[in-house]
């Protein structure tokens, strides 16, 4: 049987379980990740994307 999907995309909730700051805090964290990929604002944020953002290893996301 196989596994489940995995979510590939993060969100401000996610950002705020890894690194403890306001909701505020973790959506403007986003807004920089989307500006810095030049993703518009309807795109979503993938777990890599945020990962080389954050230069978190992907085992940790």
């Amino acid at each position: 049987m196989n596994s489940p999907l995995q979510r590939l995309t993060v969100y401000p909730s996610d950002h705020q379980k890894i690194t403890g700051r306001s909701e505020r805090t973790c959506q403007r964290l986003i807004n920089k990740i989307r500006d810095m990929f030049g993703l518009g604002r309807q795109q979503l944020v993938t777990i890599h994307l945020a990962s080389e953002y954050l230069g978190i290893p992907m085992n940790y996301m």
